[in-house]
């Protein structure tokens, strides 16, 4: 297959999930020889035009035009304030993202990745008349406690337009079901992890010394590790008002907080009455780093308030670590990980908007060690046979070839 995929994010700009996921599956496909075109956004420095392994990518540079545009806004998008010049640029990387596909086609397929590739896939549509299938990672509706109504109406706009929805977990397709997208429409196929990478035996001691030391972690130390974006959605907060009731009970845990976003004065401020029991580490960590942060860990704590996914979640889970994780509401951590009256739990969900349940998932967890090993060893072993990545591309494939042949 010829495949077209509109992705803001690409490696080397990676800013979450979707980049993750956009660099995965695309290599994955392409090794079991297909083609894949990545038309993405650049930054003035990156190669235009790369192509390695059967993966072309296009980096198109906007020029928004903005002056020239906004005697046209109405004041209901004069009100994204700031946002306004981030809308110009998004707008015009996708015309130019459609224009460079037409040029470089033909293509089979077109996948718009999340609400930021929509409206190039949907022109792709209408003029090459390529199958479209609106990939959704997130929707704006969970994603913001005041939604943007114009992004919602372009997201269910994309979802009925398109061919096919693919999504990420099964409570991300009820969400979409109750937004009004036909319930046979929308696929599900989870995500993967490179759990040759992502392994207990690639961590290097040498390097857990040096962490340990960094972090000033002594032997006996309990280490809860949180690694995400700092915005309210992640339940950071939560995670904060819990600890002195973990503290009450295990006086020697350590909270490791690792991550930037727009609440991180908010999260630095909290912290500071916790002492030396809390730190808090404004990084985006790379592969090699983020392995050995969750090597260092004992416990890994994800308490979104609306997590499509949580790719942080099988992460921890080929990297033996259990995890609590928020699993009310849209929560794909809630299928990620199994409870404790599963057969072979992996962890422990846990009502996100209350620190006191959070505060009562870790102590659970931390109170028996040789049981909280075991629960990493069972999330090994469930991303083994799930979460990994040919799994994530034989069903994906499946999926593009049942939409291109639904168009035949």
């Amino acid at each position: 297959m010829l495949i077209a995929y509109f992705s803001l994010e690409f490696p080397p700009r990676v800013f979450g999930g979707l980049g993750v996921y956009a660099d995965s599956i695309s290599r994955e496909i392409a090794a079991l020889g297909h083609k894949i075109s990545v038309f993405t956004l650049g930054d003035g420095d990156l190669k235009r035009r790369q192509t390695k392994r059967g993966i072309s990518v296009f980096r198109e540079m906007p020029e928004p035009m903005r002056d020239g545009w906004e005697p046209f806004l109405s004041a209901r998008t004069l009100a994204w304030g700031d946002g306004v010049a981030f809308l110009f640029d998004l707008m015009s990387y996708n015309q130019l993202a459609a224009v460079s596909l037409r040029e470089n086609g033909p293509f089979d397929l077109c996948v718009a990745h999340d609400w930021l590739g929509l409206p190039g896939g949907m022109a792709a549509k209408r003029s090459e008349g390529l199958p479209l299938i609106y990939h959704v990672h997130g929707l704006e509706v969970g994603r913001e406690s005041t939604p943007n109504q114009q992004i919602v109406d372009l997201e269910l706009k994309g979802a009925h337009l398109a061919d096919g929805v693919i999504t990420v977990s099964m409570a991300m397709k009820e969400q979409l079901a109750s937004l009004g997208i036909p319930k046979d429409k929308i696929e599900v196929c989870y995500h993967g992890v490179e759990t040759d990478v992502f392994s207990p035996s690639a961590v290097k001691q040498k390097k857990i010394e040096e962490l340990r030391e960094k972090y000033a972690i002594e032997d006996g130390d309990e280490v809860i590790l949180f690694v995400g974006r700092l915005e309210r959605v992640k339940g950071v907060i939560q995670l904060l008002e819990a600890m002195p009731k973990v503290l009450a009970l295990h006086p020697r845990a350590k909270l490791l907080v690792v991550g930037k976003g727009t609440i991180e004065d908010r999260v630095r401020s909290m912290a500071e009455p916790l002492g030396e029991s809390v730190k808090v580490v404004s990084d985006f960590l790379d592969q090699d780093s983020k392995i050995h942060h969750y090597a260092l860990a004992d416990l890994c704590v994800f308490p979104s308030l609306y997590e499509p996914f949580g790719i942080v979640g099988v992460e921890a889970a080929a990297m033996e670590r259990p995890a609590v994780v928020g699993a009310s509401g849209v929560s794909g951590l809630r299928e990620i990980v199994d409870n404790p009256t599963s057969d072979r739990p992996t962890g422990v969900h846990v009502n996100p908007h209350d620190p006191g349940d959070i505060a009562w998932g870790i102590n659970l967890v931390l109170e028996d060690p040789d049981r909280m090993r075991e629960w990493g060893k069972n999330g090994r072993a469930k991303c083994l046979a799930v979460f990994n990545w040919p799994r994530a591309a034989k069903e994906t494939l499946e999926i593009y070839e049942k939409v291109i042949s639904s168009r035949r």
